[in-house]
């Protein structure tokens, strides 16, 4: 499944570009288990560069992508930025109990505790997590 290329929403300021080269280029020459923090002040756009980040993960790898959040309402928000970056995903919440559509998304979007929740129960499973 690929991605759009280019999103007409969405659109990075010139310190955000630079990161998110700076984020790819670290990722590409580190060895794949490699763990990297990357920070910025608020309003800075977190949410927009790891929206980016995902759609350029999924493009490059092929791979799905878990978001977690800690907040219904950062999941929805989320979820919503993700749209906007050509990003197709799923909310698992409490009203999400299996995933038997996995294989529509490349993306999932969820709270901490709600996808520890579904794990532990065995309820949950979502394959080719890059």
């Amino acid at each position: 499944m690929e991605l759009p290329k280019e999103t007409k929403e969405k659109t990075l300021y010139d310190y955000q570009e630079e990161d998110l080269n700076t984020i790819f280029k670290c990722l590409d020459e580190s060895p794949d288990d490699i763990n990297l923090l990357y920070q910025l002040p608020t309003g800075g756009g977190k949410t927009v560069v790891f929206s980016e980040i995902a759609k350029r993960y999924i493009n490059k790898t092929k791979k799905k992508v878990v978001v977690l959040t800690h907040r219904i309402e950062l999941s929805s928000q989320t979820s919503r930025m993700l749209r906007g970056f050509g990003v197709k995903n799923k909310i698992i919440n409490s009203e999400v109990k299996e995933l038997s559509d996995q294989d529509d998304y490349m993306c999932f979007v969820a709270m901490v505790e709600t996808l520890n929740n579904r794990l532990q129960d065995d309820k949950v499973k979502i394959n080719d997590i890059g």
